[in-house]
């Protein structure tokens, strides 16, 4: 994270937690909190297993109920959700995630949700942005579909991430309900269960693609835009922040210090990643 971000959240850390009880006016808020791949890397998508670690501690140390996403949403709407409660969820369908961090989270009894992209589910597949890597590097591994299909026996909840990680905002109309219900359809004849939540690629979404999520199936789509989900918040474009390296910069997103980044955000997330 750039220093200067860094402390702007440490200013605002205090403000938001005093403000924090004025918005339990508004009832209990959901958060979700995000991670790709777990390895020995610091290139913005890789997070260390020890600062996994301490993100999971500081979950424990801030309180959090940690619930099924599913759950989580449910009881949003119904008005039943506990205070300081977050769900925890992984995209992309990196093999290290159920190597080194569901585990983790298993042990701890920590349900989570992993976003896979149901056309990269073979040996020896990657992403675009990892092909610089040596051939074999397990930072870059993707999940196999036997692979994926133990982990959700395990209680390892799964979730549609589209056929091919493309941008869909750049795509037409076809294209995008392709992407959509076929990734769906995919993952539901392999894992013989329902698919029914999404996870934005690259968190490019608009008011028309959230239609096409909602016309696709899926009861709710996750953005990259941070802040937390209260009750009216719309179930195909929930907020969710990725999870910063350092447990104390995770214990700031938790409190809301970095909420006031979600404009800046968004202005990004109109334009197509390159890499």
């Amino acid at each position: 994270m750039r220093s200067q971000v860094r402390f702007a959240g440490m200013v605002a850390d205090p403000v938001v937690r005093v403000a924090r009880p004025l918005g339990r006016r508004r009832g209990a808020a959901l958060t979700l909190v995000g991670w790709h791949r777990i390895g020995d890397a610091t290139d913005g998508l890789t997070t260390t297993l020890p600062d996994f670690q301490r993100h999971l501690d500081v979950l424990e140390e801030w309180g959090a109920i940690v619930l099924p996403l599913d759950e989580a949403h449910r009881m949003l709407v119904a008005g039943e959700l506990p205070e300081r409660a977050v769900a925890l969820t992984f995209d992309d369908g990196y093999a290290s995630v159920v190597e080194q961090a569901w585990p983790l989270l298993r042990q701890r009894g920590l349900p989570a949700t992993l976003f896979a992209v149901s056309g990269y589910l073979r040996p020896g597949a990657r992403f675009p942005w990892d092909e610089g890597h040596r051939r074999g590097d397990d930072l870059v591994r993707l999940l196999t579909a036997p692979e994926l299909c133990a982990a959700a026996a395990e209680g390892l909840d799964i979730g549609s991430h589209t056929v091919t990680h493309r941008w869909l905002p750049g795509l037409g109309d076809d294209e995008v309900r392709e992407e959509l219900v076929r990734s769906r359809a995919d993952l539901e004849d392999l894992l013989a269960r329902p698919v029914r939540s999404f996870a934005y690629p690259m968190g490019g979404w608009n008011p028309a693609l959230r239609s096409a999520v909602e016309a696709a199936g899926y009861d709710l789509a996750i953005t990259t835009e941070r802040g937390r989900n209260r009750a009216d918040q719309h179930p195909a474009s929930l907020r969710r922040a990725f999870a910063f390296d350092r447990a104390d910069d995770v214990r700031r997103q938790l409190d809301g210090a970095f909420t006031w980044m979600r404009p800046i955000e968004r202005r990004r997330a109109l334009r197509e990643p390159t890499w």
